[in-house]
């Protein structure tokens, strides 16, 4: 009986269809004037073979620790000696990068831009401008560094090669070489802190050659850096932005979240609601403590497909008219909102 259970959900999961994927469009990816809010923390156990199709990534337990915003620009908001480098040929936006990468040993840095061009079929930087040394200075890459290839659906794949060089007074000459491969390795459904998307991971690999030559001592050396690795969770859901993103910084793996700082509602789960059976067929039954609350459930298009007010005590939501698949429910009260994912088999 039991082996019959398990083949029944397997079966049931393998009725996920194809069209629930997410193509993501240059009107998904920020644009000039947008502020985009994030909130930052630490993760301690990344898996990042955790991806597949109909996937669901689960970050809703993850303490952020400090929030950030990034507000993009037009070029010809960013200081004078940039917008000759970077014409509207080459970049249409433009952000202060306060996390900038490190460059060499003895290179003071300070107000760092990037420059990105979004067009409909990508999404890259095309380089940086920055006061190295005290001297505003900009740096074009001479292959811009593609981040994303547009549309991007599953499996969308594509890298880049970029160069740069800089001659640097009292110091020598620094470049880089940047090596950036991305693929979309999944979809499905993320459950962050403050929200849940349908979303399409794509995985970065990250390979950069730094070439320094000191005139002071008359010679050069390269530096091959650790491969790196960053993960993106984009979205169609009307936020323009990532709904997380995390990468490496030292020996700590960083995660930020897209929120909505007009909301102080967090999410999370409470071991005070019960929602049974799972998985369930025609009928839920949800146990809550709370005088009211509001129910939402939404399929893997993030579309609602059940919506309910809740009363303290059992409810009964019917679910007879709901495909075989993975909900999420989205319980609501006067303080916080809690998260539930339940499998649906017919």
């Amino acid at each position: 009986m039991l082996i019959k259970y398990i083949y029944l959900i397997v079966f049931c999961l393998s009725f996920t269809i194809l069209r629930a994927q997410i193509t993501i469009y240059q009107q998904h990816l920020p644009s000039v004037n947008d502020t985009i809010h994030y909130k930052v923390g630490f993760l301690t156990n990344l898996n990042p073979d955790e991806t597949g199709t109909n996937y669901v990534w689960d970050f809703s337990n993850v303490q952020v620790t400090t929030t950030r915003a990034d507000t993009i620009i037009s070029v010809s908001q960013t200081p004078i000696v940039y917008n000759v480098v970077f014409n509207f040929l080459i970049a249409n936006q433009a952000y202060i990068n306060q996390n900038p990468p490190s460059l060499a040993t003895g290179l003071t840095i300070s107000d760092y831009y990037d420059f990105f061009k979004k067009a409909s079929g990508y999404y890259r930087k095309a380089g940086f401008g920055a006061t190295i040394n005290g001297v505003q200075t900009p740096v074009k890459y001479d292959n811009p560094e593609l981040f994303f290839k547009l549309p991007l659906t599953y499996g969308t794949s594509d890298s880049s090669i970029s160069n740069y060089g800089l001659d640097i007074p009292n110091y020598g000459h620094y470049g880089q070489t940047i090596k950036r491969k991305h693929i979309a390795d999944g979809w499905g459904t993320i459950i962050t802190p403050f929200g849940t998307f349908p979303s399409i991971r794509v995985k970065h690999t990250i390979d950069i050659k730094d070439t320094i030559y000191s005139s002071q001592f008359g010679f050069g050396y390269t530096i091959n850096r650790p491969t790196e690795y960053e993960y993106y969770w984009l979205t169609n859901a009307g936020i323009k932005s990532y709904a997380a993103k995390v990468y490496r910084q030292g020996i700590a793996n960083i995660i930020e979240f897209y929120y909505d700082p007009t909301t102080n509602i967090h999410t999370n789960y409470c071991n005070d609601i019960i929602v049974y059976p799972n998985p369930a067929n025609d009928i839920i039954f949800i146990e809550t403590p709370f005088e009211s609350s509001v129910l939402n459930m939404y399929n893997s298009l993030n579309q609602i497909v059940v919506q309910e007010k809740l009363f303290k005590g059992k409810n009964i939501i019917n679910t007879a008219h709901l495909k075989s698949g993975i909900y999420i429910i989205n319980i609501k009260n006067a303080k916080n909102v809690y998260f539930f994912k339940i499998v649906v088999c017919k």
